[in-house]
């Protein structure tokens, strides 16, 4: 199978699910995974992709790069940080995004971080030059950026979008600049205040990618420069209150032809789904899982290769340095599959990854299949040490 640039962003944390973007082969059990450490690197997010052009994905996290098959370590920048032993303090690093920003056909890295402030991205000097740090260039300095991820705003195909959780709501393209090179180009949604956490999909099934932010959706215009359309939501809170989410996923769960929400409490009780009723901007709350907290990050993908993806999600450890509720309770990953029962009835199963081995989610889980074997693996990290790999070890059919 072809490795581009672009397949470790089709199963990034993406808004809208494709089942059709990754053919992978139908599993004769239920999905298995092998733990792999790669380092005890205490930093909370990651990025994939093939950084010197070998056709291998590699992993990229904190200061460092680490190149496959063997996952060489490799330092490629500075970070300030101040995590210590128990997992307390923070990295100032939120996002490792992996693109090629300048168009010279290798994957630079873009950043932000909750206390940086700001938007950079660092280029890539090429594969002669592996071992010298990477020259870093300001995108943007607006206030505290809580995570990013990769996200097909402009409904391409391709997940190539870099959308900032941030207070506002906007986005970033690689694009040609006005001085004619090309780099990041900023293009604004909207910019009320609202809590953090962000998806992009298509809500009113017109076609046209949407932002979800936990206190509105925003409906996109038919044109680039058209105006986005407020509606209102409230998304991540029980009994239908707002609270800053996790990721914010557009799927039709119970296949009625609606696009319907599945996100979480970022730091306290609840996973959610949230049905698209007929009526203009009404919703429904569902719970998928209450019984434990601070699931801050989330994916959907297909992990059985049954066509149906499953929800993947862990517990970000020492969020808030314990000032969250169950904070101190164990680290777990679980995926939840669902079935479609009659009267719209929607069962989720969950079913442990990891549990109580000091292993959670930071800020992003990465679905891919990192070592070429044709099934979806997972990649995550957090202050308790990472990256991790979860190697799919299922048996195929």
């Amino acid at each position: 199978m072809k490795k581009n640039i672009f397949l470790s962003f089709l199963f990034f944390t993406a808004a809208c699910f494709n089942t059709t973007c990754f053919n992978i082969d139908v599993l004769a059990e239920p999905p298995q995974f092998q733990i792999k450490k790669i380092d005890s690197n205490r930093n909370e997010c990651c990025g994939i992709g093939d950084f010197n052009k070998d056709g291998r994905l590699d992993i990229v996290s904190g200061e460092n790069i680490y190149y496959a098959p063997d996952w060489k370590k490799v330092k490629f920048r500075e970070i300030k940080s101040d995590i210590n032993e128990q997992g307390n303090g923070y990295a100032w690093d939120f996002m490792d995004a992996p693109i090629d920003v300048d168009g010279d056909g290798l994957l630079d890295v873009v950043t932000l971080s909750w206390h940086g402030k700001s938007i950079e991205w660092l280029k890539n000097p090429g594969k002669n030059k592996n071992d010298a740090l990477w020259e870093k260039f300001l995108v943007e300095k607006n206030g505290n950026y809580e995570s990013g991820d990769f996200f097909d705003v402009n409904g391409d195909g391709k997940f190539d979008e870099i959308v900032p959780n941030s207070l506002t709501t906007a986005w970033y393209a690689v694009e040609k600049k006005s001085d004619g090179t090309q780099g990041l180009v900023k293009r604004q949604v909207n910019n009320e205040k609202i809590d953090f956490g962000v998806g992009v999909g298509d809500i009113n099934g017109d076609g046209r990618p949407d932002f979800v932010r936990p206190k509105a959706w925003f409906e996109a215009p038919a044109k680039t420069d058209g105006e986005w359309i407020r509606h209102p939501l409230s998304l991540g809170g029980l009994d239908g209150k707002t609270e800053h989410t996790a990721q914010i996923l557009v799927y039709d769960v119970n296949g009625d032809g609606r696009n319907d929400i599945i996100t979480s409490s970022a730091h306290r009780y609840g996973i959610f789904w949230y049905e698209q009723l007929k009526e203009k901007d009404q919703w429904k709350q569902h719970v998928i899982d209450k019984s434990w907290t601070q699931a801050h990050s989330l994916t959907l993908v297909d992990l059985d290769g049954n066509k149906i993806p499953e929800l993947v999600t862990g517990k970000r450890f020492r969020a808030h340095n314990g000032g969250d509720p169950e904070s101190n309770a164990p680290l777990c990953v679980y995926y939840y599959n669902f079935q479609r029962n009659p009267n719209n009835n929607i069962t989720w199963k969950r079913n442990k990854i990891t549990e109580n081995e000091n292993i959670g989610a930071g800020m992003v889980i990465h679905a891919i299949d990192i070592d070429n074997d044709n099934d979806i693996d997972l990649i995550t990290t957090g202050k308790y040490g990472g990256p991790i790999i979860f190697e799919n070890i299922t048996k195929k059919k």
